[in-house]
């Protein structure tokens, strides 16, 4: 939660994190990582790892508390212009509200050691069909009229192909299905048989858990979201530690939602030592199933199809991420990318170390453009960001968001 939403008129806070899939940043740093530039941005981005723990007064980093140097403001060639003013603002108490992360966290820290996790054929074998996996970032007309206009045929088809399982899903349901395949009608169907099985047998009580929560949630004219997080599986100790510190999900000027995870600030093997790999998947897959009934009641209110993207802030990152965690991450994401098809819209990548962004403004010219339109790099630091809730505060806000969309649209 931490994101207002208009639907109907109403407006909303969201609650839930981005589980991305095929925009991921670990299936592009293994992509990245078996090419020659890519091996010399994933070097750099590990000796950055290494600057980070070699801690201060170590050679290589002299601040107080490591490298953030707090204190020092962005400058203002390097802040992103204003192109328009935020539509919506959306507020949650510190600790009580926060977003939920997926593979987000996993991917930034994989991203860092892609080059080593490159020498590992099983997991690269793992990821390589989610290169080939398209997003909503494909599409140069999000508008839900042009969609329903370029996929008509494939929807009718899906139809046709899928008569006997269908049981009252419209076109504008059936539109991801054909934005994530993208003419492979007999993938989409597939997907399709997949999905609606997993809605009426094991996700069963995830979907209709979520749907009860958000009608709640919206019931009084303004979101609450103490039904959302009440229907959450296991969220008395999740929730302990996965707070607006360390992940939230604001609201863009294009009506997009957004989840920025700050992973160093989650005590992963703490939480991991409450709770099971499966109870935090399942944690996951509720918070997907939020965002997502939330994406298609915006959709089809503005007329825009609404996406859910992912930013990564790489403030403090100096560890891998415990592996239990890791695996939560993955599984989910893993899940979602079959169970939300044509949801996921680009990741951006926050905070990169100077050293690294220097090289990523070389580099990323080169890489295949379908890695250009899904994964984005801020090209400036994101200095006056100190704790990653103060994304839910005004002045704050409206700068957090300024900046994702510039680097968004660079």
């Amino acid at each position: 939660f931490g994101s207002r939403v208009s639907a109907q008129g109403a407006r909303a806070v969201v609650w839930g994190g981005q589980l991305q899939d095929s925009d991921r940043p670990f299936g592009f740093a293994m992509e990245i990582a078996r090419r020659p530039l890519g091996s010399l941005l994933a070097a750099a981005l590990g000796l950055a790892l290494l600057a980070r723990a070699w801690g201060p007064g170590r050679g290589f980093c002299t601040a107080p508390h490591g490298c953030a140097r707090p204190g020092v403001t962005t400058p203002p060639q390097l802040r992103a212009s204003a192109t328009q003013p935020l539509a919506e603002h959306g507020s949650v108490s510190r600790g009580a509200s926060a977003a939920l992360g997926g593979s987000v966290a996993a991917g930034l820290v994989v991203t860092l050691v892609a080059a080593s996790l490159s020498r590992r054929s099983a997991a690269v074998g793992r990821c390589s069909g989610l290169i080939a996996r398209r997003a909503v970032t494909d599409e140069a007309d999000l508008s839900m009229s042009a969609l329903m206009s370029k996929y008509a045929s494939d929807i009718k088809a899906m139809r046709a192909g899928a008569a006997d399982i269908l049981d009252g899903q419209d076109d504008e349901w059936l539109l991801r299905f054909a934005i994530e395949h993208k003419g492979d009608v007999s993938a989409a169907v597939k997907n399709l048989q997949e999905v609606i099985q997993w809605r009426k047998r094991a996700g069963k009580n995830i979907v209709e858990s979520a749907a009860k929560a958000v009608e709640q949630a919206m019931a009084g004219g303004k979101w609450d979201n103490a039904p959302v997080l009440s229907a959450a599986p296991n969220s008395a100790a999740i929730s302990k530690y996965l707070t607006a510190s360390q992940i939230v999900l604001v609201t863009l000027p294009s009506g997009d939602l957004c989840s920025c995870i700050r992973a160093s600030a989650i005590d992963d093997k703490a939480m991991m030592d409450e709770v099971s790999t499966d109870q935090l998947i399942e944690f996951f897959i509720y918070a997907r199933e939020v965002n997502s009934i939330v994406a298609d009641k915006r959709s089809r209110a503005s007329g825009k199809l609404v996406r859910l993207l992912a930013a990564n802030d790489l403030t403090g990152v100096s560890k891998f991420p415990d592996d239990r965690f890791q695996k939560a991450l993955t599984e989910s994401s893993k899940q979602a990318t079959t169970l939300y098809p044509g949801l996921a819209g680009p990741t951006v990548i926050l905070n990169l170390p100077g050293i690294v962004r220097l090289l990523v403004s070389f580099l990323t010219p080169l890489f295949p453009g379908a890695v250009q339109s899904r994964i984005k790099f801020a090209r400036g630091p994101m200095s006056y960001l100190k704790d990653l809730s103060d994304a839910l505060q005004e002045p704050t806000r409206s700068q957090f968001v300024t900046d994702l969309e510039a680097v968004l649209s660079a």
